[in-house]
């Protein structure tokens, strides 16, 4: 193969939109991956006649304006793709009340303030600086100077406001309800973090990119979409290296100049992306010896997300027992409770779990007169040294066993079952101890203080939820076009 332009380590969702903005602009692009599939933990699976998405099963800004749809509108996919609109977007049970969640904001704020009218002001205040971080974040250019002070200042204020914050700290701060305080924070367990940890900037990210654009189902499976980009990529001549596994970023003098994959192959390349783990892309791929003793020192002292426990069935009959598809069990109305046994490397007795109907509202996931359903918890990678069948026999019984007060007779429908673990996310994406969002969105690894696209090396990128803005689907999107538009700025400029 001759010496490609930019050779993109992962096909994950920023790794091939990054790619697909970069073969548009003429570049020769190869992306590589390990796997036979592309997508990462965005893709899909069938068992018996069941179809099942991995992780992902709902997206926000895939309505119009949002990020994910100007980036199919760019790439004229369209109209090869639907999403399917949830409202309401989910339900949340607790011990002695349950809360409905609008993916309209104000929708969402008037119902909270009907239930709670002495904190309407507190309530609208707080989406009020969510939607101001959320804005400033999404706005912000791939040039802007992280060293000119005035410049942030002008540009981005309640980033630097708030960008050493918690959420906990910004509710304190305007909501005095505890139970309000849960309501509001209570979709920082997607982060897999309690309101006391999260950062508000990462807060900011995971709410306001299902409100300002609606939460979307892909219509089918959801790697559709990443497929789709794939279609797109080839297209604009870019090649895709599926089942080849990088072994080595290779070194000439203090410039990357290309790869070698594990069957000793090599291709050279003027410009380096990495869209895997950055522990292994530069500890593994790269070698610690390449990079500053400062840089490591901030690497090592960084900290992955949690991972789940997913439990995928397929369900005899309707599952007319739930009224909407996404749903959330809680036990207590303390979110911070379950955290303290997690991080124990244990999991609560009665933990809080996830239970989503994916059939409910697309019926092609199941056969005729059959359902589709996913129950999850959080799961700390080390809660078992091997994840046997033993222990994934226990925790399944459990879900099943919670689940059935909200569905009656649940374990006499189930006719398909099977697990996805922390160590089967670990596998398959090659995220370190299964984290499922890379790094924790905690203050200290948010925003500018995430690992930036640029590294060290001056020809080696990141790409993807180990860098800015972050975790979930649209912000890796986000990190894909960033990444694109720093690297295509660098090519005007003649730098490769």
């Amino acid at each position: 193969m001759s010496e490609m332009d930019v050779i993109i380590i992962g096909a994950g969702v920023a790794g091939l939109t990054c790619g697909c903005l970069l073969a548009q602009k003429g570049l020769n692009v190869l992306i590589v991956e390990k796997n036979e599939k592309i997508g990462g933990c965005c893709t899909s699976f069938e068992k018996e006649g069941f179809s099942f998405d991995l992780s992902v099963q709902s997206l926000g800004e895939c309505q119009e304006g949002g990020r994910i749809w100007n980036l199919l509108k760019q790439l004229d996919l369209l109209d090869q793709i639907h999403f399917i609109s949830l409202e309401p977007a989910r339900e949340y049970h607790f011990p002695n009340q349950k809360v409905v969640q609008s993916s309209r904001i104000e929708t969402h704020i008037e119902y909270l303030s009907s239930l709670f009218p002495g904190e309407r002001r507190g309530i609208e205040q707080v989406y009020k600086i969510l939607r101001k971080i959320f804005n400033e974040f999404s706005q912000m250019p791939s040039s802007l100077n992280w060293f000119d002070l005035s410049s942030l200042n002008s540009q981005i204020p309640f980033l630097l406001r708030y960008k050493d914050q918690t959420f906990g700290q910004l509710l304190n701060e305007y909501i005095a309800n505890p139970f309000v305080k849960t309501i509001l924070s209570v979709r920082s367990s997607y982060a897999l973090l309690p309101p006391e940890e999260i950062s508000v900037v990462g807060m900011a990210g995971i709410e306001m990119s299902y409100f300002d654009h609606g939460v979307s189902c892909v219509k089918g499976r959801v790697e559709r979409f990443p497929l789709l980009l794939g279609e797109a990529f080839e297209k604009r001549k870019g090649k895709i290296l599926l089942g080849h596994e990088v072994e080595k970023i290779l070194m000439e003098e203090k410039r990357a100049i290309g790869i070698r994959l594990k069957d000793k192959a090599e291709v050279t390349g003027k410009l380096i992306i990495s869209n895997v783990d950055a522990q292994k892309t530069f500890n593994s791929l790269l070698g610690k010896d390449r990079i500053p003793n400062s840089f490591r020192s901030k690497l090592n002292g960084m900290r992955p997300s949690l991972s789940y426990f997913i439990l995928y069935l397929g369900i005899d009959g309707d599952l007319e027992e739930l009224p909407v598809s996404n749903n959330e069990v809680f036990f207590d109305n303390q979110l911070s409770k379950e955290y303290q046994i997690l991080y124990e490397n244990q999991i609560p007795e009665k933990a809080p779990f996830y239970l989503l109907a994916p059939s409910r509202v697309d019926p092609s996931h199941a056969p005729p007169g059959k359902s589709t359903l996913c129950l999850s918890m959080k799961a700390p990678y080390h809660f078992s040294k091997g994840w046997g069948s033993k222990i994934i026999d226990e925790l399944s019984e459990s879900l099943v066993s919670r689940a059935s007060v909200l569905i009656p007779d649940l374990k006499k429908r189930i006719l398909v079952r099977t697990e996805a673990t922390p160590k089967t996310i670990e596998r398959w994406t090659g995220n370190q101890l299964g984290a499922a969002y890379g790094w924790a969105q905690i203050p200290s690894q948010s925003g500018i203080h995430r690992l930036q696209r640029t590294t060290p090396i001056p020809n080696l990128f990141l790409t993807g939820h180990w860098t800015s803005p972050g975790g979930g689907i649209a912000a890796v999107v986000a990190s894909g076009e960033l990444t694109a538009e720093a690297i295509w700025n660098r090519f005007e400029r003649g730098e490769f």
